[in-house]
């Protein structure tokens, strides 16, 4: 089969994690990445263990892109996109005494409007398929010190859920919310297991358990507009 998978974000953490089960699960990959080529050339090489087909797509989602015209090339080589992850993030702190608009025009482009673009880009160009969303537990938060980044995310769940009514019968739209699962990457385990401790869990997650809410996504058919915390219950709190 000529069924293909595209990632964003997949050169590292949750996105290569996506991106290897997806090979896994027999699907072809479409592997975005913008400055690590080097990673994403390695991720490259893992999946192609799997024994599926492999393309690197280069898209500096900074820039203007033209989704529509990217897929239908795609489309021309007689690929068949069933599946659309939008896995890529930016992730930087930012309050009230920010000046400026620079940095939620870079959040709003990288973590929302590219989601957005490559959605519609999707439905506009194929006739069915699964959309999965990465989001942030600390959307149904309303205090943060990352608050262009969540907005930016913020976004991204009403859309989520006004795609799944607006392009169903034939497209699934579905999330899914990590909370304490990869420290960030000037931190450690530690980090995450101290915040642990104020959520109902007191615990942190792993890897496999997004790609187990990420296998029912993809194999669940009557499911849609749905969100999936996988955070220990801190989005309760």
């Amino acid at each position: 089969m000529n069924k293909f998978a595209l990632v964003t974000g997949s050169s590292d953490r949750i996105g290569k994690a996506i991106a290897l089960e997806l090979a896994k699960q027999g699907y072809n990959l479409l592997l975005h990445y913008n400055n690590s080529q080097q990673k994403a050339e390695q991720v490259k090489i893992e999946v192609e263990n799997f024994q599926v087909k492999v393309q690197l797509l280069h898209i500096n989602f900074l820039e203007e892109n033209n989704f529509d015209d990217i897929l239908q090339n795609l489309k021309n080589e007689n690929i068949q996109l069933e599946v659309l992850v939008n896995c890529a993030s930016d992730f930087r702190p930012s309050g009230y005494s920010d000046k400026g608009s620079e940095l939620l025009q870079k959040e709003l482009r990288i973590n929302f409007e590219k989601a957005y673009l490559l959605t519609k880009a999707f439905a506009n160009n194929f006739e069915s398929g699964l959309i999965v969303n990465f989001l942030d537990t600390k959307v149904e938060k309303n205090f943060t010190k990352h608050l262009d980044y969540i907005l930016s995310k913020k976004l991204l769940k009403e859309f989520t859920k006004l795609s799944a009514v607006h392009l169903a019968p034939n497209f699934r739209v579905n999330a899914i919310a990590p909370g304490l699962i990869l420290p960030p990457k000037d931190k450690d385990e530690s980090y995450l297991l101290n915040l642990a401790k104020n959520i109902p869990l007191k615990t942190i997650g792993n890897l496999e358990e997004i790609l187990k809410a990420f296998r029912f996504l993809l194999e669940s058919k009557f499911v849609t507009g749905q969100i999936l915390y996988i955070d220990g219950g801190e989005h309760l709190i």
